[in-house]
């Protein structure tokens, strides 16, 4: 006779898979659109899995954040958007109140990625509620606070709540030093995402800080890149054709490479100096916005938008995005909506 330990567990996950897979919602059609309300299927909320997965609540959360891996992977190669993150993560970490890397990850999904900084911070403190033993919780916190809050004081007491945790690195000490006295935000902020990159096996979280750590790179390098144009302008009365007449006019040795291998290069309108790299992917995020926005209004009204400014009338574009760098247009003939990069041409 098979054992009956076995043939349970078997039937729990056949259980999760149906509940993950079929499982229908009630949603407010106002505030989810189509595609969003059929990926919500795949993601049920942790009060229905309580009640499905028969006790075996941690191997539930591994089979959600698999498939929480797998939703952040697409979107983060196309729409970059992701409504979904902090029903997911909640729901994981609902299931497994003690999974460290689903707090620690899920909240930077949803303060880098999802702009929704007081999102990520509840869900870390609903961490260290769960995990009071844990120093990456409450550090991360304290990074939350430092970066994107600007708030001193509370970034200190995280970084020193973590600092009294056994086993916690002696950075967090500096850390909240660092914080009483408020120190320069970039280097802090990557020296936050540094440690970050080291705390953790875990690749999708040093996959994120790697990029977090490019991203600081290039902002600095674009700042002093355009004031170098700006100092150009003040002495010659013109702006440089390319960015090579930085180096011919003494004021940079060489111009730096961009840390995701595009190009820099002068935006033609604005002569502020850009990256293909960041352009490239807003442009592409705003194409997939559009896209999605001119499907549902098809869907709404049977018939294609004679313009975005349409599309907006119908509720369903807050703004008609603009991108610096890129040009977006919409041909009402085929309803095809792009933004197109314009640095062809433009100084390098």
């Amino acid at each position: 006779m098979k054992n009956p330990g076995t043939i349970l567990l078997v039937l729990v996950l056949v259980v999760a898979a149906a509940a993950i897979s079929r499982v229908a919602f009630t949603l407010d059609e106002r505030r989810y659109s189509g595609d969003v309300v059929e990926e919500l299927t795949y993601f049920p909320s942790g009060k229905f899995l309580k009640v499905a997965d028969l006790g075996f609540d941690a191997l539930i959360a591994d089979v959600m954040w698999f498939r929480a891996i797998q939703y952040y992977g697409i979107h983060r190669k196309t729409d970059q958007a992701y409504p979904l993150a902090e029903h997911i993560f909640s729901t994981i970490t609902d299931l497994d109140p003690h999974f460290v890397s689903a707090y620690r990850f899920g909240a930077i999904v949803l303060s880098e990625d999802v702009g929704a900084t007081g999102a990520a911070i509840d869900l870390l403190r609903k961490g260290i509620r769960s995990n009071p033993e844990t120093w990456e919780i409450p550090f991360d916190l304290g990074f939350l606070y430092f970066v994107e809050r600007n708030d001193w004081a509370k970034a200190a007491h995280y970084f020193r709540l973590a600092s009294r945790i056994e086993n916690s690195p002696e950075i967090a000490k500096r850390f909240t030093a660092f914080s009483y006295n408020k120190a320069g935000k970039t280097e802090v902020a990557r020296a936050l995402w540094e440690q970050l990159y080291a705390s953790t096996g875990n690749r999708v979280i040093r996959d994120a800080a790697e990029l977090a750590i490019k991203d600081i790179d290039l902002d600095v390098t674009l700042e002093r890149l355009s004031e170098l144009v700006a100092r150009f302008h003040r002495s010659t009365g013109s702006f440089p054709g390319k960015l090579s007449d930085l180096v011919r006019a003494r004021l940079a040795n060489e111009i730096p490479r961009d840390p995701f291998d595009g190009f820099y290069f002068i935006d033609p309108t604005t002569k502020r100096v850009l990256s293909t790299t960041r352009v490239t992917r807003e442009a592409a995020r705003t194409t997939a916005t559009l896209e999605k926005a001119v499907e549902r209004y098809i869907r709404r009204t049977g018939s294609l938008p004679r313009s975005l400014d349409e599309i907006k009338s119908e509720g369903l574009l807050e703004e008609v995005p603009e991108v610096e760098g890129a040009r977006v247009a919409y041909d009402p003939t085929t309803g095809r909506a792009t933004c197109d990069p314009v640095w062809k041409g433009a100084g390098r």
